[in-house]
């Protein structure tokens, strides 16, 4: 790699437009708590409504009702448990697939409306999923009792990691980076090289969804703001993804950045797993 020439260590200050990144699980605990008290309301409204009616059909069919109804909710209710466990004791009790694609397309839609309705911000929210997405793919990896292989492996980068007035174009060929310093895009190329994944800079989520339909990888370190990675999360699943929010000294869309250690974090949390307490 080409020597830099520029050292570029700024510490990001934040702006404006940007929320740094301090996922707060009380948030998220309680909106799981008022998801829980919703659904048990919802519950009581399904099971006692059609209980009048069924009555007259038959006097035990309010009850089957009742015990299907309770049923559901008891799994659901028992799901938010388990995520609020996770939260408050860092134990993940349950790290399959399934589960984490309960979060992802059941009570991440909840609790975003929840959380719109109780005035909580919505990039807090997404943080607090972030966290414990994160949680989960790194438990999953754990209990797997070995780590993946680098060539199953991508890093997906926006677009606008880059400096803003370059006159190279890194989308269609990340190695064209000169490594002026300027931007992370050749630390990153580092980084690819070092750990043996490939490492891809991407102009969108469009973009984004035909590389891992081209190289079905089998895990995936993503870097974006919230919301993106919020909605890359969900579409990639069943996929895993640890998602690192970027850095935004300038706001949104331009000249963001990345903390290069937290990349090479989450690659070794996925290439070089530590065992799991609870695999033995």
């Amino acid at each position: 790699m080409k020597a830099r020439l520029l050292n570029n260590k700024e510490e990001w200050k934040g702006s404006p437009e940007s929320i740094p990144y301090r996922p707060n699980r009380k948030i998220i605990i309680g909106l799981l708590v008022l998801v829980g008290l919703g659904l048990s309301a919802l519950g009581f409204v399904l099971w006692y409504v059609p209980t009048i009616g069924l009555k007259n059909l038959h006097p035990s069919l309010p009850y089957v009702f009742g015990v299907i109804v309770g049923g559901m909710l008891a799994v659901t209710l028992g799901g938010l448990v388990l995520m609020g466990v996770a939260l408050i004791k860092g134990r993940i009790v349950v790290s399959s697939p399934a589960f984490r694609g309960v979060l992802i397309k059941l009570f991440l839609p909840l609790m975003m409306l929840v959380g719109g309705v109780a005035g909580i911000p919505r990039i807090r929210i997404e943080q607090a999923f972030i966290e414990l997405n994160n949680r989960l793919v790194r438990e999953t990896i754990r209990r797997r009792g070995r780590g993946l292989a680098p060539n199953r492996l991508v890093l997906l980068m926006p677009h606008c990691i880059q400096y803003d007035n370059c006159r190279i174009k890194v989308t269609r060929e990340v190695r064209n980076c000169v490594g002026c310093g300027r931007c992370e895009i050749g630390d990153l190329i580092d980084v690819s090289d070092k750990y043996g994944v490939k490492l891809f800079v991407l102009t969108g989520g469009t973009v984004a969804r035909r590389k891992l339909v081209e190289y079905r990888p089998d895990a995936v370190v993503a870097v974006a703001c919230e919301r993106d990675l919020t909605s890359g999360v969900q579409d990639a699943y069943p996929l895993p993804v640890i998602a690192v929010i970027n850095k935004r000294p300038n706001g949104y869309c331009i000249e963001t950045g990345v903390n290069i250690e937290d990349v090479k974090r989450a690659l070794e949390d996925l290439l070089n797993p530590e065992p799991s307490p609870q695999a033995g």
